[in-house]
C-alpha cells in the first residue's frame, strides 16, 4: 500500500477531484492566508468582499485581486532596489571588518618589559 501525501490545506479533499485541482487550490489558499499589505502605505489590508480591500492603517478602500493582493510593479522594483542597497552596505561592512582584521594581523603589538626604577 502506498503512502499518502497531504497537500497542505487541500489535504481535506482526500483523493477526490484530482491532483492538479488540489495543487492549484493549495497554492491559492497559501497566498490567501498570508498577511496582505496595502498597496499605498504597506499597512495591513483586510478583504471585505471579492476584490474589495480596506487598509487598517490608512483607511483607504480599494479594489484588487479577489483572493490576494499583488503589489504594483513600481513598488516591487522599489523594494528590490532597497534590498540590493542593503546587501551592498552589508558587503562593504564585511570588507571593512576583514580589512581591519588583516591590518591587526600584519602589525603585531610588541610587548616591552618596563623595569622599575629606584
Amino acid at each position: 500500500m502506498g503512502r499518502l501525501k497531504i497537500l497542505g490545506s487541500s489535504g481535506r479533499f482526500g483523493v477526490r477531484y484530482g491532483v492538479r485541482v488540489r495543487r492549484r487550490t493549495d497554492e491559492i489558499e497559501a497566498k490567501q492566508k498570508k498577511k496582505q499589505h496595502c498597496i499605498f502605505c504597506r499597512g495591513l489590508a483586510k478583504r471585505i468582499s471579492k476584490g474589495i480591500w480596506v487598509c487598517k492603517k490608512c483607511g483607504k478602500k480599494f479594489a484588487g485581486h479577489a483572493y490576494y493582493l499583488e503589489m504594483p510593479l513600481s513598488v516591487q522594483l522599489e523594494e528590490r532596489a532597497k534590498e540590493q542597497e542593503k546587501a551592498k552596505e552589508q558587503e562593504k561592512a564585511k570588507a571593512l571588518k576583514s580589512k581591519n582584521l588583516k591590518k591587526s594581523e600584519e602589525s603585531p603589538v610588541k610587548l616591552t618589559k618596563k623595569t622599575k626604577s629606584k
